[in-house]
């Protein structure tokens, strides 16, 4: 229709309608593209915000998972450390706590830290969405400094192997099943594992002296040592990597604001 209006104007030679026209035109362009750009901004926008809100939840599970790995690698030292005491003393008066110490010591808790969100933000080429650059660089830095921590805290010491293999397999079934690990599903699915204060294990009194006798042979107070070295690395570990992800958390909060 514009067109045709600009064809008869030309024809008729009226060129302060041609003008008018042309200008109609410009404007309309140009308020189609400033509308666009301001629809992709908006767009752009609200994607940055659902991923930030969702970040959000991971960082939060993942400061739930570490505040509950810190329990439970505190658990495990507070075996392991009685474990070591307990060898100072005559193996024959070492019974069923002391066995039950040295396993409990070898437990591990493995599992993945949570970056769902981040890894899906990489993967489909949105972190441009996430306009802040400042923050894109801040995201970036906290997902590759939490790896060494996470390295660390998922680690396996040689003592996990070396009571599983000299401890009587009758006296691991029996820890198994009257000590095993407690555990409780949160709102999100997810277990959150513990060890039970207390247990007791149903054995005969000659297989608790087999039992105590072998792990006397088999010299764990280096290997223990070792362990317990590496639960204190661990117990630090997780409590730096909960105040990473408090520190993140609180400055994505106040991009919200």
């Amino acid at each position: 229709m514009i067109l045709r209006r600009v064809i008869k104007h030309v024809k008729n030679q009226e060129w302060t309608a041609i003008g008018l026209d042309f200008l109609i035109v410009v404007v309309g362009v140009f308020v189609g593209l400033q509308v666009n750009t301001w629809n992709e901004a908006r767009v752009q926008e609200q994607t940055a915000r659902v991923y930030i809100e969702r970040i959000r939840e991971d960082l939060a599970g993942n400061q739930e998972d570490m505040v509950q790995r810190a329990l439970y690698f505190t658990q495990t030292r507070d075996h392991g450390l009685a474990a070591l005491a307990a060898l100072d003393q005559p193996p024959e008066t070492l019974g069923e706590e002391f066995l039950i110490d040295v396993y409990q010591a070898s437990q591990i808790i493995p599992r993945t830290f949570g970056r769902d969100t981040y890894d899906e933000i990489l993967s489909v080429g949105a972190v441009n969405a996430i306009t802040d650059v400042s923050l894109r660089k801040m995201l970036a830095n906290f997902y590759r400094g939490v790896e060494a921590p996470l390295a660390i805290v998922g680690q396996t010491v040689p003592y996990r192997e070396i009571v599983r293999e000299k401890l009587p397999y009758a006296a691991q079934v029996a820890i198994r099943a009257n000590c095993e690990e407690v555990s409780v599903i949160n709102s999100a699915g997810e277990p959150r594992i513990s060890l039970p204060e207390t247990c007791e294990i149903d054995l005969a009194p000659d297989e608790i002296s087999q039992s105590v006798s072998a792990i006397i042979d088999a010299d764990i107070h280096g290997p223990l040592v070792r362990r317990l070295s590496d639960l204190d690395n661990k117990i630090l570990m997780a409590r730096r990597l909960i105040a990473r992800v408090q520190a993140l958390d609180s400055h994505l909060e106040e991009q919200q604001q």
